[in-house]
């Protein structure tokens, strides 16, 4: 893993957690249509559709990738946490959760920690640098 992707591997975090609400509410519709298709499946004869049992497969099927989707949003935002939380440098750590975490630009990294943004970008390539180094390539899927 080179530079780029590890920010790319780090900008995960922001991506999965504002994706999270979304999943959540779609998994929960798609579980309600399956309660529904479950009760038009229990119906009387001749009231449901016949294409019922493959609906039932599909609404499923997309419960399923939905699921997925949220464990693997949830797994990266822990391991880009495990990672940032190895960097030695409290400066840099600081950085990096402002940074991936918190979803804060430079700027406001730079106001809040009342430091230059050129020293900001310097923490977080040092930071990002660190990382490199600490986290296992097999482990940081980008």
């Amino acid at each position: 893993m080179n530079y780029d992707e590890c920010v790319a591997w780090m900008g995960r975090y922001c991506a999965a957690k504002h994706a999270a609400p979304r999943l959540r509410e779609k998994l929960a519709e798609e579980t309600r249509r399956a309660e529904y298709a479950e009760v038009l499946r229990k119906a009387p004869a001749g009231t449901a559709e016949t294409n019922l049992e493959s609906a039932i497969a599909s609404i499923n099927a997309r419960r399923e990738k939905l699921a997925a989707q949220l464990t693997a949003g949830e797994a990266a935002q822990v391991e880009i946490e495990e990672a940032i939380g190895k960097v030695p440098d409290a400066l840099e750590r600081e950085v990096l959760q402002a940074r991936y975490i918190d979803g804060r630009t430079n700027r406001q990294i730079a106001a809040r920690m009342r430091v230059s943004e050129r020293y900001v970008r310097k923490l977080n390539r040092r930071g990002i640098l660190q990382i490199l180094k600490l986290v296992p390539l097999s482990s940081a899927q980008v």
